[in-house]
């Protein structure tokens, strides 16, 4: 109404640049809670909410996040990040939240999972069909609604009352929201699956990596002709012989959701069931063309949501990585660029995989 869209003055989950509740469009004007019964959120807004903020409503609603199943969803870092580093991504994104933002300059291993997810599909992933409309409830809006201590994560906090037809009452705890959306006590997603999505890798050999004091960067993705500050700048070899690397394979698996687990053999033993990253032997003084001819086994319930990170160590340091979707492997032979720290390209520097898909009987309980 015009009424509101005059009004200027802060939201009830904070002010527009406070650390809590931020979100596009008009807000009525801030009254008491007596004066205020009813606020609303816009249809078309995007809903804002704090890193810190985020993991206490997570650890209320039992790890994911109702309204992102009807609501444009965003978290951001924590002010207090004075390095610029990032928080778990995977987190937020099994909970439903749409938008994660990143501290992009900073490559480290959300930046690296953000990559592997988005990388392939031009910025945009679908989320699982039960974090889209939980089942159950696609047709008739539940109409209890969480609620906040007051004043966490900005003024204002402690009601959120109208979300996209959600009803949010003050006075119900943020448990009630939970147990409405949830299917006899279990979070929508993921579901139980009668299989698991098992990738056998095996790592042949690591070619062309670099020196200890070279670098080979591949300049040919579109981020460097507008972020080349953060990009590797070409260093030639020196030929010490201090220079020379002793690298070592890592793989690793990072889930948003469902089991998942890397092993040596097809069905890991119970007490490896949990073991989500295995590494080769060091190939000593020799970073031009080791062979290492080992087979690791990556079980995954959802290979789609998983992603497989491929590091290269030398002496405990990352010196070369790759992040991709498990799901998206293709069988065969397979050159695997690898990328340096900083996430730019190593020229000619590569891993060769033998890589097979098949499917093992879920007998891991999740």
């Amino acid at each position: 109404d015009a009424d509101v869209a005059t009004q200027t003055s802060e939201s009830p989950f904070g002010s527009p640049g406070s650390a809590g509740w931020q979100s596009a469009g008009s807000w009525p004007a801030e009254e008491s809670a007596s004066e205020l019964p009813a606020a609303r959120v816009p249809r078309r807004g995007v809903v804002s909410v704090s890193e810190d903020r985020l993991e206490w409503l997570l650890s209320e609603q039992g790890g994911w996040f109702p309204l992102a199943a009807s609501q444009l969803v965003r978290t951001y870092p924590s002010p207090t990040r004075w390095w610029s580093t990032n928080p778990d991504p995977l987190a937020a994104w099994r909970a439903g939240v749409q938008m994660v933002a990143l501290n992009m300059q900073t490559n480290d291993l959300p930046v690296q999972l953000h990559d592997a997810l988005f990388r392939e599909s031009g910025g945009y992933a679908l989320k699982p069909a039960a974090l889209r409309a939980p089942p159950g409830q696609a047709s008739t809006p539940p109409k209890r609604g969480l609620t906040t201590p007051k004043g966490r994560g900005g003024s204002g906090g402690d009601r959120l009352s109208r979300v996209q037809g959600l009803e949010m009452d003050q006075n119900e705890s943020s448990s009630q929201l939970g147990s409405s959306l949830t299917v006899q006590g279990k979070l929508p997603w993921p579901p139980p699956r009668e299989e698991v999505h098992r990738t056998e890798l095996k790592v042949l050999s690591l070619h062309r990596l670099p020196t200890r004091d070279e670098c080979r960067p591949l300049l040919a993705e579109p981020r460097h002709s507008f972020a080349s500050h953060l990009s590797d700048s070409p260093c030639p070899p020196s030929g010490a012989r201090a220079s020379v690397s002793s690298p070592r394979v890592a793989v690793e698996l990072y889930a948003i959701g469902g089991f998942h687990a890397v092993s040596r053999e097809p069905q890991p033993q119970p007490e490896a069931q949990g073991v989500t990253r295995l590494t080769t032997a060091v190939a000593e003084g020799n970073g031009l063309n080791p062979t290492f001819d080992e087979t690791f086994h990556c079980l995954a319930a959802e290979p789609h949501q998983t992603i497989l990170r491929v590091v290269v160590e030398d002496e405990g340091r990352l010196v070369a990585y790759e992040t991709v979707m498990l799901g998206s492997l293709r069988c065969g032979y397979r050159c695997l660029h690898l990328r340096s720290p900083s996430g730019t390209q190593i020229d000619s520097c590569c891993l060769l995989l033998h890589i097979s898909v098949a499917t093992e009987p879920n007998t891991f309980g999740t």
